[in-house]
């Protein structure tokens, strides 16, 4: 398997700069948590709710080496912000959180990484209260399911209300149509989209103002030529 090293940097309300890093995010595996580095700038290796205790995050970015999948910060077993993700070279500007979160003890910061020629894929929605990744793994030419990276399960039963705001990414070579994220009702009605980003060759954005109303049945699905 192969490694990434992989940093964060989280600004808060208070003015603070809080940096993160883990030098060794093994590419394809589940969620990994980054802790707070390197040396001066932190001394001691700490999660984000001890870091940066009673601070409100307001804006995050975590930057792989190569090539990421998606970051959130969880807390409790739940994901309670999703956050912006680049790599080396590509980086533009550090993303507001979609909402600003409290930093409280017990959260941790956490990313996934993948190789450039990957057939992972990786989904962050934001709703007006919730936050979730959801993510799928080709093995061929097929439509997939993206569920939840917490509990397998499909968006909707997971979402709550509309999701409005999301960043979509996977491999870049992908030439299977429609290049993004598909949104279908229990009847495989489309009723919403979200692009496909490869963040080693720019940094993915959020796509705002979606305004997907999810329901029981809904599922995000991807088409997949490999």
């Amino acid at each position: 398997m192969t490694t990434q090293s992989v940093s964060a940097i989280c600004k808060g309300a208070s003015g603070k700069i809080y940096t993160f890093e883990n030098t060794s995010v093994t590419d394809g595996t589940t969620f990994v948590e980054l802790q707070s580095g390197p040396s001066p700038y932190s001394l001691t290796a700490q999660s984000l709710g001890d870091y940066a205790q009673n601070d409100t995050i307001t804006h995050a970015l975590v930057t792989a080496q190569t090539n990421a999948g998606a970051a959130k910060i969880d807390f409790g077993g739940e994901t309670v912000a999703t956050v912006a993700v680049t790599a080396f070279g590509v980086t533009s500007e550090m993303k507001p959180l979609y909402r600003p979160l409290r930093i409280e003890p017990g959260m941790t910061l956490k990313v996934a990484t993948h190789v450039v020629a990957t057939t992972q894929y990786y989904l962050a929605v934001e709703t007006g209260s919730q936050s979730h990744v959801f993510a799928a793994t080709s093995s061929g030419a097929n439509t997939y399911d993206l569920t939840s990276v917490n509990t397998g399960q499909d968006i909707g039963r997971v979402i709550k209300g509309s999701i409005q705001a999301a960043y979509f990414t996977g491999p870049q070579d992908t030439t299977a149509a429609p290049a993004g994220a598909i949104f279908v009702n229990g009847a495989g009605q489309p009723l919403g989209f979200c692009p496909l980003s490869g963040s080693s060759k720019q940094q993915p954005c959020y796509s705002m103002g979606l305004n997907i109303a999810v329901d029981l049945n809904m599922k995000a699905q991807v088409v997949a030529d490999a």
